[in-house]
C-alpha cells in the first residue's frame, strides 16, 4: 500500500492508522474463507440444504459446533466486506470519519467508483439484507453460499482498488 491515498493529503495520521488497519484484515482474510469453507464442507460437497437445516435445529452439541462454525465465518467475512469497504472509502475521501455507518451506501459507492460491478453489489447487498433478517437456516445457508462464491471476486477488485491508491476507477 504505498500509493498515496487522498486522504493522506489531509489527515496523514488518519491515513495511516486505515491502512494499517486495511493490511490487517487483507493479511487475515484467507484464513477465515478457507474455515467458512470447511465449515460448509462438513455439510456435503455443495454444501446441502438437507443436511444443514437439521443441524441448525439439533440439541447435538457437535452438531451444533458444525453450524456455529458457517454462522461465524458467515459473520467474520460479512464484516471484513463492511470494513474494508468504509475503510477504502475514507482513504479515497468519499465518507468521512464521522459518517453514520451505512453498509448499503457504502457499497453503492464501491459500485460508482469503479471499484465493484453492479452484480457483486447486488450480491452482496443480498447478503447484508440476510444478516439483517431474523436467522433462519435457510438465510445463514444462503449467506455462506453467497460470501464463497463472492467474496474472492470482492476481495481481488478491492486488492487492485489498493493498488491503485483508492482512486475511482473509470
Amino acid at each position: 500500500m504505498s500509493d498515496q491515498t487522498p486522504l493522506e493529503a489531509t489527515d496523514p495520521a488518519r491515513a495511516r492508522a486505515l491502512k494499517a488497519k486495511v493490511r490487517d484484515r487483507v493479511s487475515d482474510v484467507r484464513r477465515h474463507l478457507l474455515a467458512l469453507r470447511t465449515a460448509m464442507a462438513q455439510f456435503g460437497e455443495d454444501f446441502d440444504l438437507e443436511e444443514f437445516t437439521p443441524a441448525y435445529v439439533s440439541e447435538d452439541p457437535v452438531l451444533l459446533n458444525r453450524v456455529k462454525a458457517v454462522e461465524r465465518g458467515v459473520e467474520q467475512l460479512s464484516d471484513y466486506i463492511a470494513e474494508l469497504t468504509a475503510f477504502g472509502l475514507e482513504l479515497a475521501g468519499a465518507r468521512a470519519r464521522e459518517d453514520e455507518t451505512d453498509a448499503r451506501g457504502n457499497l453503492d459507492a464501491l459500485r460508482s467508483a469503479g471499484v465493484i460491478s453492479r452484480g457483486l453489489t447486488r450480491r452482496l447487498q443480498r447478503l447484508r439484507e440476510l444478516r439483517r433478517m431474523t436467522a433462519t437456516a435457510e438465510h445463514v445457508h444462503e449467506s455462506a453460499l453467497i460470501l464463497a462464491a463472492e467474496f474472492p471476486a470482492f476481495f481481488d477488485a478491492y486488492r487492485e482498488w489498493i493498488k491503485h491508491g483508492f482512486s475511482a476507477r473509470g
